[in-house]
C-alpha cells in the first residue's frame, strides 16, 4: 500500500522520471522537455506514475509542470489513483 503522505514514493518517482527520459540523474530544476521529453514520453511518465505509485498524476500535469520539483509537488498533492481496496 502506498500512502501519498508517505515520502518513500519520492525515490520511486525520481527513478520513473529518469527511466522515461533515459538519464542517470535528475535535479529539482531539471525540465522534462529540456532533457528530451516529448508528448509521448509525458504520457508514458503519467501512466507509470499512476500504475507504479498509484498517484493520480495525469498527462496534463506533466505538460503543465515540466520542472522535476514542480511535478513532484503535484504528485504529493493528488489523490490516490484507485481506492486502496482496488490496488493489487
Amino acid at each position: 500500500m502506498r500512502d501519498v503522505h508517505d515520502r518513500t514514493w519520492m525515490g520511486e518517482f525520481e527513478q520513473l522520471w529518469m527511466e522515461v527520459l533515459g538519464v542517470d540523474t535528475v535535479d529539482d530544476d531539471d525540465d522534462f522537455f529540456d532533457l528530451g521529453g516529448h508528448s509521448l514520453s509525458a504520457l508514458r511518465l503519467s501512466t507509470l506514475i499512476r500504475q507504479e505509485l498509484n498517484l493520480a498524476v495525469m498527462f496534463g500535469h506533466v505538460l503543465e509542470n515540466p520542472r522535476f520539483a514542480d511535478l513532484r509537488d503535484v504528485a504529493g498533492q493528488v489523490p490516490l489513483d484507485k481506492p486502496v481496496a482496488e490496488v493489487v
